[in-house]
């Protein structure tokens, strides 16, 4: 909306399904800032270390021996999603653990009005999804199961749409190489595109809240999603004239096999070997 009191009240739709409006912008924020950053984007490696997004080098302290099996377990992982974020004592003083180090002030007077509204929030979120259904079912396995089946349902719907954003085969890991080698300037643009993909076209954006425009998002972070379907093919155009990655996949099935062979070669290294007769990584 052109009005910020409608944009602002809409946010608390976060706080509606477990999380927190302010908790996620801090992380989001960052995220789009340091996109696909090992060290400064939250995203990248708030999963470590059962599972981790990262294709860090062999012999990395982050690297764990069973990620060579993440491949096949981390969606599974991904279905604790729910548990992780309602129950995160963060939303206790706002201040989201992977933006404060970089330099994000969490003591101002915006944030710390807003702790104990963030409070409240949960508190009634928890007692609306997971102590009604007890008070009025019984302490039983059955009802356990129901809200426990809510919040994988809503875990994978959300984190799996997530990680399909950025990690994929061929997708940028270090935006800012290029700069350590040779000093020469980073493209912000080129960068946002190059650690994200998009999917399918406008009927996935109805479905996903356009999710799926994420190169498209992450240029245009306060664009309306709905304008996502419109601008995607000159986007494309002008990524094809300048020479820049562009990830475009027309369904979302090939989206999620990108991201497990990413996954699974995240894990095990696979592409830091040396290419046979190449002597290159």
């Amino acid at each position: 909306s052109k009005h910020p009191g409608v944009n602002d009240l809409l946010g608390f739709g976060c706080d509606l399904i477990g999380s927190n409006k302010w908790n996620w912008m801090a992380q989001h924020w960052t995220h789009h800032a340091y996109t696909n950053h090992n060290e400064k984007d939250p995203d990248s490696f708030s999963s470590e270390p059962l599972f981790a997004f990262n294709d860090y080098p062999p012999g990395h302290p982050n690297k764990r021996w069973y990620h060579k099996f993440q491949g096949a377990y981390f969606i599974f992982l991904l279905g604790f999603y729910w548990l992780s974020t309602v129950f995160n004592p963060q939303v206790l003083d706002l201040r989201h653990r992977g933006s404060l180090n970089m330099g994000i002030q969490m003591e101002n007077d915006y944030i710390v009005k807003r702790r104990k509204v963030a409070i409240a929030l949960r508190i009634m979120y928890m007692f609306l999804n997971i102590y009604s259904p007890f008070a009025n079912n019984g302490f039983t396995m059955s009802t356990a199961g129901i809200i426990f089946l809510m919040g994988v349902s809503e875990s994978i719907t959300l984190s799996l749409l997530f990680s399909l954003s950025h990690n994929f085969e061929n997708s940028d890991r270090d935006p800012s190489a290029e700069f350590r080698k040779t000093g020469e300037p980073i493209c912000w643009f080129k960068s946002q595109v190059e650690t994200s993909s998009t999917y399918g076209g406008a009927i996935s954006g109805y479905l996903t809240g356009g999710l799926n425009f994420q190169v498209e998002h992450h240029l245009f972070p306060r664009m309306s999603s709905a304008w996502y379907p419109y601008i995607a093919p000159t986007v494309r155009e002008v990524c094809k004239k300048h020479g820049v990655n562009y990830a475009y996949y027309p369904w979302i099935w090939q989206n999620l096999i990108s991201t497990f062979s990413y996954m699974h070669k995240a894990g095990t290294g696979a592409n830091w070997e040396l290419k046979p007769l190449s002597g290159r990584a």
